[in-house]
């Protein structure tokens, strides 16, 4: 059994961006190695010298995409503040207790979390992805590369929390911020980062709880589910949120406003694909019909949120 008395330290989970745009490079070979979830042609061996070439490849125009969104990516920005508030939470009851933020593809990485962790003297560390829905190419890639350096101890003590996407104060926090925004007649579209559908046949669940979630955070309203973010000669989870915008600005004369269900806080994806791309893709004037929720960034009714998942799901850990 494990004591609620541990010395515990949280570490929240995330895919990581570039700091800079000399950063990007590194980033999608970080990316493109990952056999989690891009297992390109000729098997493992082949896996990171085809990724040195992709990357170099699509350097280029990543960079012009983040030279658009000010350089580099605010992602970490906003995780850190997450982390600062939901360590200023937790500590009030737990004293010591310390909040981490460990990034997939890069800086400051989910190894170099986990060191600073175990150097600090936390003999217990909860992983929570600021991920709302599971998959295995996003929380379940971190979780791996988590217990992998943890196999190498037996001094540490973990847990894992695997998704938050029908948390009933974050699903209600979700519609605030539509109801909060929205305007009567628009279309509500709930956009997700889509998932090669080989992962959903074997199981992922990805998919079914984003649905979960949109239905939960609607509130009743009739609404739409979309996947964005596609690349690669893959088949994908659709349909795609491009061709549904299209579709519904062409067929009526309401605004659409567009729910970015699976992050909480803006990079790339919202700031750039939703805000930028989709809306070239667009053109004028129908993009002008395109509105799009806040995320929630810093808010610190996420942090109360998630300290109280935390503590929840230390405490149940605690009582098996």
């Amino acid at each position: 059994m494990n004591s609620t008395n541990d010395k515990f330290c949280v570490i929240l989970l995330g895919m990581g961006g570039p700091d800079s745009l000399a950063d990007i490079k590194t980033f999608l070979y970080n990316i493109f190695s990952d056999r989690s979830i891009i297992q390109l042609p000729g098997g493992a061996l082949f896996q990171k010298p085809f990724a040195s070439l992709i990357s170099k490849l699509r350097t280029p125009k990543v960079q012009a995409h983040y030279k658009l969104i000010g350089g580099s990516s605010p992602l970490l920005k906003w995780t850190q503040a997450q982390a600062r508030q939901i360590e200023k939470i937790i500590v009030k009851d737990y004293p010591g207790s310390r909040c981490y933020v460990g990034m997939r593809y890069f800086k400051p990485y989910i190894n170099d979390a986990i060191h600073t962790a175990i150097r600090d003297g936390f003999n217990r560390i909860i992983f929570l992805p600021m991920y709302p829905q599971f998959s295995r190419a996003t929380t379940g890639s971190s979780f791996k590369v988590a217990t992998t350096i943890l196999s190498r101890t037996d001094e540490v003590d973990t847990v894992y929390i695997n998704d938050f996407h029908d948390n009933n104060k974050y699903t209600k926090l979700m519609t605030k911020y539509i109801e909060t925004n929205i305007c009567p007649n628009d279309i509500l579209l709930f956009s997700a980062h889509s998932l090669p559908k080989k992962f959903v046949d074997v199981g992922d669940p990805y998919v079914e709880q984003v649905k979960k979630t949109a239905s939960l955070a609607s509130n009743g309203r009739e609404h739409l589910v979309s996947f964005q973010s596609r690349t690669g000669p893959v088949e994908w989870v659709g349909p795609d949120t491009v061709e549904i915008v299209q579709r519904l600005l062409s067929e009526t004369k309401s605004d659409i406003f567009i729910v970015p269900i699976s992050f909480v806080c803006d990079h790339i994806e919202t700031l750039y694909e939703l805000d930028i791309e989709l809306k070239e893709y667009i053109g004028a004037p129908h993009s002008k019909r395109i509105h799009r929720m806040p995320m929630f960034n810093d808010d610190i009714c996420l942090s109360q949120m998630l300290a109280e998942l935390i503590t929840d799901r230390m405490f149940s850990d605690a009582r098996a």
